[in-house]
């Protein structure tokens, strides 16, 4: 399918706004000089001079270093961006310096098209690989289309294909349309409401929460109901803490579509979205359990989970239901931990006996994967050998002498995994191969393990699956995995 071109307008736009490092050339190769990576320092380099005799310091740091560092070079983690809902001047901005503000904008606009062309050059690449391959990937066309939006926000073809939708003069998720076409506000501190009405309701009218049984403490306690975005929130924890779950599980979900953008979207579908050939629609909520303390939480999972007190979270998936509860020890990796199996399990339509058989160790290992979230000024990074239970991992393999092989490891089921014997060292290897398959040799590995991922929710995967999909021997995988935790 070909994919629509930008508007003549907007290319006679990028040709005439007069961008000094357009009309500069390679001398090697006789190409125009790109507003990224290498070339980035030459293009910024007459607004830096200027923002620098200005006296204005902190501008020139800031166009200088605006570049991704994924941009500049190899990294051992992934670079998740984050996206302005507009383009917009920081409060920090002297007025003297507005000039060469407008200048650096039109530099964004410039690697917008830049990335955008880029990532419809990878869509179409894609698409042209044979679907027997099991191979069409969206990993990088969603990497790319973010950085477009990171440049510019409003364009309309990249928020189309991720997912977004127009409503009045702001680009939000579709469930976000939905409600304000409703005549909903929503709150911080009490979510989405109708004309400011609360949602907070005494728990004796209530028999349970979503599942389970409530126990004797539960039922003397308010209970609040708390709608974000996507996540429908029952809790006990009082309106503060459950307004903090929802944020980070919003946050979880966004961070997790680039992470894993394979598994969101596929190049036909974001080809489809391009050209506006589909509209994204609203979603079921995701549901959630939040209880005031541990006590409520053992108390009402223990039928259904006889190890519940072993754990700080969990995702029921017979019930389609992540449980918390909250206390000063909670740590916001748990949250990410059981919000991905969710996301993984109910974005779209899965089995629900995935990892059942085989293959277990995939879904927790990308599980472990996001808790290894790290927050930085341009947005996340994910990954890196120094990051969540990564350092765990290298102790048990070289000071432990701690392994187990993949042709083993992947034979085991939900059930099986979870009764080994050594199971918390195996969940370090666990988040250790993760970063390896996401990560290491340069990410070579990360469409394969990504689309792993993909067969083993739809119920297709074999104990093969992943090194078929790596042309490399289980064996192989396990050196290189060793190699890659080893190095300095």
């Amino acid at each position: 399918m070909k994919v629509e071109r930008p508007p003549v307008l907007l290319l006679f736009f990028l040709i005439s706004i007069g961008f000094h490092c357009l009309q500069r050339l390679h001398a090697d190769s006789g190409e125009f000089l790109k507003p990224v990576g290498a070339g980035w320092n030459d293009c910024c380099s007459k607004i830096v001079r200027e923002a620098q005799a200005c006296g204005d310091q902190r501008l020139a740091a800031y166009i200088q270093n605006w570049p991704l560092p994924d941009e500049l070079g190899p990294t051992q983690s992934q670079v998740i961006a984050s996206i302005d809902k507009k383009l917009l001047k920081p409060a920090w901005l002297e007025k003297s310096s507005e000039h060469l503000w407008t200048d650096f904008v039109q530099l964004r606009q410039q690697r917008a098209f830049y990335f955008f062309e880029r990532a419809k050059d990878e869509i179409q690449k894609q698409r042209r690989i044979p679907v027997r391959d099991g191979m069409q990937s969206s990993n990088n066309s969603i990497r790319l289309l973010v950085r477009v939006l990171r440049e510019n926000p409003d364009h309309k073809m990249s928020r189309r294909a991720l997912g977004y939708v127009k409503h009045r003069d702001q680009w939000v998720w579709p469930n976000v349309a939905r409600q304000l076409t409703q005549k909903k506000e929503y709150s911080p501190e009490e979510g989405w409401l109708r004309n400011g009405k609360k949602t907070i309701q005494s728990s004796p009218q209530t028999s349970s929460l979503l599942t389970g049984r409530l126990s004797a403490q539960t039922s003397d306690t308010t209970q609040q109901l708390f709608h974000s975005d996507h996540w429908h929130i029952r809790s006990t924890a009082g309106p503060p803490h459950t307004a903090a779950l929802a944020k980070q599980l919003e946050l979880t979900r966004f961070i997790w579509r680039q992470v894993f953008g394979g598994f969101v979207l596929t190049p036909v579908e974001l080809s489809r979205r391009i050209v506006g050939q589909a509209r994204p629609r609203p979603t079921s909520l995701f549901k959630v359990v939040l209880l005031a303390n541990r006590e409520e939480y053992i108390d009402s999972l223990q039928s259904l989970e006889p190890d519940i007190g072993k754990t700080l979270g969990i995702y029921w998936t017979p019930t389609q239901t992540a449980w918390f509860f909250s206390s000063q020890d909670l740590d916001s990796r748990t949250v990410e931990h059981e919000a991905t199996h969710q996301l993984f399990a109910e974005s779209w339509p899965t089995s629900p006996l995935a990892g059942s058989k085989h293959g277990m160790w995939a879904l927790e290992a990308a599980a472990c994967y996001m808790e290894s979230l790290q927050k930085t000024d341009f947005g996340f990074t994910v990954g890196g050998r120094q990051s969540g239970r990564v350092p765990a991992a290298r102790e048990r393999l070289l000071d432990d002498n701690f392994f187990l092989p993949l042709r083993q490891l992947s034979k085991l089921g939900r059930s099986a995994l979870q009764n080994q014997p050594e199971l918390p060292k195996i969940y370090s290897q666990l988040s250790g191969l993760a970063d390896f398959f996401m990560n290491g040799e340069g990410g070579r590995y990360r469409n394969a393990f990504i689309e792993y991922l993909v067969q083993l929710y739809r119920g297709t995967a074999e104990q093969e699956t992943l090194w078929k999909l790596c042309r490399r021997s289980p064996e192989e995988l396990d050196t290189e995995y060793k190699r890659y935790l080893s190095s300095p």
